[in-house]
């Protein structure tokens, strides 16, 4: 499995993730990083942090007031959405970091799709490089395995296989697509039919 040097740990001190999986365990996560990264994640997920470094209690208190006001979402998710927002803004370094945080916290297999789908777009826009390449791939496949309902990892495996000639794979990659997605996604589920039975010759 191939492994993300950006999101690990390094000598500098900085954690390597949040343990658990509650708002309490995000607030501890928050508390612990560097200033710079606290301010990055005010800034991508459009919640500003109190100032003070070490209230854990302010910190905690923001975030149960989001979560009543975003009762679908989850500590989980909203560390990969962040980190999505911050992949997109040209923050890789703190989009990785945010997004295996993410895989941490997840309880659920939706949860760790959504880090895994996150993770998977950031290393997408850099996927000329083929150690990015390797861990879109990855960020993806397990994104698939958790059964994810969105369509951008199917899209991209079918693409990539069907580029190396690896035809078996990106069949199996549109049959997944077409079950997961079922009556969810009628349009996509046709899309990704349509290319079915063209690679089957169908």
């Amino acid at each position: 499995m191939e492994s993300d040097k950006r999101g690990e740990s390094d000598e500098g001190g900085k954690p390597d993730g949040p343990r658990g999986g509650g708002w309490g365990d995000l607030a501890l996560y928050l508390i612990s990083l560097p200033r710079d990264d606290r301010e990055r994640f005010s800034r991508h997920a459009a919640l500003d942090l109190p100032p003070d470094p070490e209230d854990e209690e302010a910190v905690t208190r923001l975030l149960e007031a989001y979560a009543r006001g975003n009762p679908s979402d989850t500590p989980s998710g909203l560390l990969a959405t962040t980190g999505a927002q911050a992949g997109f803004a040209g923050d890789a370094e703190f989009a990785v970091r945010a997004g295996r945080a993410a895989l941490e916290l997840a309880k659920t297999g939706g949860d760790r799709a959504l880090a895994h789908v996150s993770l998977a777009q950031t290393h997408f826009q850099s996927r000329r490089r083929e150690e990015e390449l390797a861990l879109f791939e990855h960020h993806c496949r397990a994104a698939v395995e958790e059964g994810h309902s969105g369509t951008f990892c199917y899209e991209r495996l079918a693409t990539l296989y069907e580029y190396r000639g690896w035809t078996n794979e990106a069949e199996r990659i549109c049959r997944s697509a077409v079950e997961v997605l079922g009556r969810e996604d009628p349009r996509s589920v046709q899309k990704f039919q349509k290319r079915l039975d063209r690679l089957s010759g169908g």
